[in-house]
């Protein structure tokens, strides 16, 4: 079963620069006025989505008469909060749709449409590697984000000081670490060591310092200068960053990407959500180091004729 970064290494042509979050803020919070004969869609949740959904919004104005508002995004709970008060047309979302959020919302025919994957590897430099360090569990990346692990010689490794490097609290990458390490973002301490802006600021510091961890995307990681290390679970069994392990869910680093609506989209909704899941709105998410509907299905049907 070839590995995430084996497939993803196919893709060396992407641009993969991230904006910085100050940036992208400032672009969520554009909108102008609507034109005569103009459609507006309203949109909040996860910002996951909302990165690649806002680089559209020129080509929806000038190409579709559409005005999309991006509010400030708070999470895929806050989209679905919104999406029930009517105060948006779609809520943007970075987890499957629990049966809670169904109960919450007995008035709504809440329906998803899926637009990709996020996967994120725990990476380390290329000293680590070398010195053994190939897999690593929640309980000992806890001790690296609370300090009490501070150097690689405490898991095996060279005698060298840890550096752990962080996307600021409330981005995505911080997210899913936290969830990963605590179950609940609310039980995450706050961070207070080494900070980056952006994936290709994370793939710099992981090159060139000696000791460093992070998480990439797949196509950031190449196993040649930085090395993604396989993730040991609760019964220190080892788990490898596969399409397998992704879709039964033995892998934690990974969350489904999409839309949410009240019922089936329509009108201008659904042209933003067929754009977004079309040819050109899947290679806006590529640039974000994300996993496209395309790759998925080609990776899901590789992955169950192998399994014969």
């Amino acid at each position: 079963m070839p590995s995430i970064c084996q497939i993803a290494a196919l893709a060396r042509n992407l641009t993969l620069g991230l904006m910085l979050w100050c940036g992208v803020q400032a672009q969520l919070a554009r909108a102008q006025l609507a034109q005569p004969g103009q459609d507006i869609v309203r949109a909040c949740g996860s910002i996951a989505v909302a990165l690649p959904l806002s680089d559209a919004v020129p080509v929806f104005r000038s190409e579709r008469n559409i005005e999309l508002v991006l509010r400030s995004a708070g999470g895929t709970s806050n989209g679905l909060d919104a999406l029930s008060e009517r105060s948006v047309n779609m809520a943007l979302s970075s987890r499957e749709l629990t049966p809670v959020d169904r109960a919450n919302n007995p008035e709504m025919q809440l329906v998803e449409t899926p637009l990709g994957i996020q996967v994120l590897l725990l990476t380390v430099s290329q000293d680590v590697w070398n010195a053994g360090v190939h897999s690593l569990s929640a309980g000992q990346m806890r001790g690296i984000y609370e300090g009490d692990i501070t150097s690689w010689k405490q898991l095996g490794g060279p005698d060298t000081k840890i550096r752990l490097f962080v996307q600021e609290e409330g981005r995505g990458n911080w997210e899913m670490l936290v969830q990963w390490l605590y179950g609940e973002i609310r039980k995450a301490p706050v961070w207070k060591g080494g900070r980056v802006k952006s994936m290709q600021e994370t793939r710099n510091m992981l090159e060139f310092t000696p000791g460093a961890v992070s998480l990439l995307p797949p196509a950031f990681v190449d196993n040649q200068n930085v090395y993604a290390v396989s993730l040991k679970n609760d019964a220190n069994k080892v788990i490898d960053p596969t399409y397998e392990n992704i879709f039964n869910k033995t892998y934690p680093l990974f969350r489904p990407l999409g839309f949410v609506t009240n019922d089936r989209p329509t009108g201008a909704v659904k042209v933003i959500i067929d754009f977004m899941t079309g040819e050109r709105g899947q290679a806006i998410l590529k640039q974000y180091g994300y996993l496209t509907v395309q790759e998925i299905e080609a990776a899901r049907k590789k992955t169950s004729g192998s399994s014969h």
